[in-house]
């Protein structure tokens, strides 16, 4: 024999999936609090002020109209020109997506107002989008109907005297009056894969409904099919585009989503599951109920984006319940998945040995399947004690890694409260209240921009010694307010930023692409005031001291590894080897996480999850990686940005670095020293990214340029340029029979195609085969995600 029992029972029982390390979060709890502090008094500035960062990226004569709130359901919009504008009926158009491309353009009605009058563009609803929430109510039919945010899209310069197209349209958000404060709808995904809605609470309010939106197949389909969204006007006009009442409930969360089919189902009562998920399907959305007035609905949570992370049912080749086996021997290992967009899955299978033997008749043995909740029963005619033992120890370990990016809480309102007015500071004599809502916007926008305009940028210490990542005035006074760890930003230069989807969207970007914002704990807009409001881990002062250290850490390290004569590809890997060598992944960071179900993590470990820690002490997660690679590249003049995403289900972050080649994926946390698989990913195109599992979010970049970094290259892979990729079971078997005649003692192959792990074992004994007998014995094989390890 050659150690093949080792093999076997390592390589199909002991999962190296435990060292994936895809958890990292990036802040904790809840911002807002009744009581705001006021805004700072005294702020070091350089004498720059905001008009100076809008002239520096050229931004300084563009043109924009702040929000209107709350307008009447029934609104028509009156535009005027200076020109003639009878020429274009495009000039002004409105759209349900912050992009207001064609393909979210909604119909509408464009009228002139009188006769000869052909500078004023009056636009209204033709008719509601998101129709009937509450069919009872004859409101909802009506206007602009119930989604949550509208877009208005002015084409033409308003202020010329002669017809002129802007280069820029002018977006203004518009939001409709609701009755009653519209909740925030968001989503979990638990450790076992269900899915929950949760939303925040509106005081007073009676109840919440819950609406659905979806497409649905024959009635053995499992397949969870998109619906249109915003960015296609939620299919105006088709039958997919009303939303329908799935039910009520007085708190603010939904676990069950079968109750509202057969009643009080609850998941947790029942001994034997064989599927989960259920009902769950397309969009949905919520509304309050208060004194018999019922909000607005609430921002849209889509289930297809997250469908592959969500288990449905056993396959019916895997159906286990009550099923008899002759031995234990023959138990399955794995069952196979069926998740709701209808995708295949293996799961390991976790038998519960703590069992009673019975000597008459057959031992009824539960199982449960790993990282969901099915559950249930077999059946073993002959078992012994051994048996239960061996069984035992072939349990898959618990993973280290089975937990989700914690990311700086948002609490903004996506839609602004009813008492938000339409007109931020309305005109008060009577002459301006003559003049229509649009004006009075024009008037106070310019006003409040001019005002804006004036203001001066704090100069940290800091900014002297980094590089500043922004591609517009918005982004670098976002920037260097956080790195000044100001808690009161105006942004009443910046009509263009003052709406939930604009500003969340600028917000992620400015945070995870600059490394030395640090301990930012959450944040929300003040629709009142035009303030961004933040709160901070830390004092001011201990923050900037941490600045300091990352900043004279960072260029020791740069010195130290960076050579004059190096190629960019060299640096990128001087990069990644350092942070192989001289850190490692903070795991009791991690598990405190996980023991506060990734909302927050106590003090002590708030470092693991910056820069800092990474930086600085030597040890983070994921996220501490990425920002850290970020800071290092910036130093060493090298072009990278912070991505983030999710690694087999569970939300991660990683980096993508540009070379001759192009954007390529680098994944500096799943290194040699954490994982045990060198250079996992490593200059990866995004199709191999995919392949090993990890899926690309929106959440690190503008939406509108995020295909800017797409990573199309991946000859330049590690595994790919060092010849460890099989792409057939002869390839696996030629490439580690070679490896092991080197004398290597720590082999890695990457599998590029699906390739039963039975026939791997096989192939691998035939390899193994031909070392002398006497070393036979060392060897162990365990796998991690597509790669095969080999240890002697």
């Amino acid at each position: 024999m050659y150690g093949l029992k080792k093999i076997l029972s390592i390589f199909l029982l002991v999962s190296m999936a435990s060292m994936l390390l895809a958890a990292c979060t990036t802040g904790n709890e809840t911002v807002v609090k009744p009581e705001e502090p006021p805004i700072q008094e005294t702020v070091k500035t350089s004498g720059v002020t905001v008009f100076d960062l809008k002239k520096k990226y050229g931004s300084e004569q563009d043109k924009a109209l702040m929000p209107m709130y709350n307008v009447p359901r029934d609104k028509v919009f009156r535009f005027e020109f200076h020109s003639p504008i009878w020429e274009d009926t495009n000039a002004v158009t409105v759209h349900t997506d912050i992009k207001a491309e064609e393909k979210s353009r909604i119909t509408t009605m464009s009228n002139y107002p009188s006769i000869g009058d052909t500078n004023v563009l009056e636009v209204s609803s033709v008719w509601p989008v998101l129709p009937a929430i509450d069919p009872s109510n004859e409101d909802y039919e009506k206007g602009w109907g119930n989604a949550p945010i509208y877009y208005i899209r002015i084409n033409y310069d308003m202020d010329a005297t002669t017809l002129t197209k802007l280069k820029k349209p002018i977006i203004i958000p518009f939001t409709v009056k609701s009755d009653v404060e519209v909740p925030n709808l968001k989503y979990s995904i638990s450790s076992d894969g269900r899915f929950r809605l949760n939303w925040t609470e509106v005081e007073g309010a009676d109840e919440y409904r819950i609406y659905q939106r979806s497409k649905y197949l024959d009635s053995d389909a499992i397949t969870n099919l998109p619906v249109p969204g915003a960015e296609e006007r939620y299919g105006e006009g088709t039958s997919s585009s009303v939303p329908g009442l799935i039910g009520a409930v007085k708190g603010t969360e939904l676990k069950q989503f079968r109750r509202f089919i057969i009643g009080q189902y609850n998941e947790d009562n029942y001994n034997m599951l064989d599927r989960q998920n259920e009902e769950v399907n397309g969009d949905y959305y919520v509304t309050a109920v208060k004194n018999g007035k019922e909000s607005s609905l609430s921002n849209s949570v889509s289930t297809f984006s997250l469908s592959a992370q969500l288990p449905s049912t056993l396959s019916n080749d895997s159906f286990m319940n009550l099923k008899l086996y002759d031995n234990a021997a023959s138990l399955p290992k794995k069952a196979k998945i069926i998740f709701i967009d209808g995708s295949v899955a293996s799961r390991d299978v976790i038998y519960d040995t703590n069992v009673k033997i019975k000597q008459d008749g057959d031992t009824e043995i539960p199982y449960t399947i790993k990282n969901t909740i099915m559950r249930g029963f077999v059946y073993v005619q002959h078992v012994t004690e051994a048996d239960l033992k061996a069984l035992a120890e072939a349990k898959p370990q618990e993973e280290d890694s089975t937990a989700g990016l914690v990311e700086t809480e948002n609490t903004t309102n996506y839609v602004p409260n009813p008492d938000v007015p339409t007109v931020i500071e309305a005109p008060s004599s009577s002459a301006e209240q003559a003049e229509s809502v649009e004006e009075a916007q024009k008037k106070n926008t310019k006003q409040k921009v001019d005002e804006g305009n004036q203001q001066f940028v704090p100069a940290p210490e800091v900014i002297k010694d980094i590089k500043i990542n922004a591609d517009t005035a918005l982004e670098e006074y976002l920037a260097i307010n956080m790195l000044d760890v100001q808690e009161n930003i105006s942004l009443q230069a910046f009509p263009e930023a003052q709406n939930y989807e604009a500003i969340s969207d600028v917000m992620q970007e400015v945070v995870y692409q600059n490394p030395l914002i640090l301990d930012l704990k959450g944040w929300r807009y003040d629709y009142d005031t035009l303030t961004l409001k933040l709160k901070y881990e830390e004092p001011a002062d201990a923050i900037k001291s941490k600045q300091e250290e990352i900043v004279a850490e960072a260029n020791k390290v740069v010195a130290t590894i960076i050579k004059p004569n190096m190629s960019e590809e060299q640096k990128h890997k001087a990069i990644y080897d350092y942070l192989n060598d001289n850190t490692k992944y903070d795991r009791a960071a991690l598990a405190n996480a996980k023991s506060n179900e990734f909302k927050k993590v106590d003090a002590k470990f708030n470092d693991s999850f910056s820069t800092y820690g990474i930086m600085v002490k030597k040890v983070g997660v994921c996220a501490s990686y990425a920002a850290a690679y970020k800071m290092l590249s910036d130093l060493a003049g090298l072009e990278a940005i912070v991505v983030t995403g999710d690694m087999d289900g569970v939300p991660h972050a990683w980096n993508k670095v540009k070379l001759a080649n192009g954007w390529v994926n680098v994944d500096s946390t799943n290194n040699a020293t954490n994982s045990g698989v060198p250079y996992l990913l490593y200059n990866s195109s995004d199709k191999i990214a995919e392949s090993l599992n990890f899926t690309l979010s929106k959440e690190f970049w503008r939406d509108t340029e995020i295909s800017n970094f797409a990573a199309k290259d991946g000859s330049k892979d590690y595994y790919v340029a060092n010849k460890l990729e099989a792409k057939s079971l002869a390839e696996f078997g030629s490439k580690l029979s070679k490896q092991l005649k080197t004398g290597n003692t720590h082999i890695v192959i990457r599998l590029g195609a699906k390739i039963d792990r039975s026939d791997i074992v096989e192939e691998a004994k035939k390899a193994i085969s031909g070392l002398p007998a006497d070393k036979q014995e060392e060897v162990s094989m365990g796998s991690l995600s597509n790669y095969i390890v080999v240890r002697r």
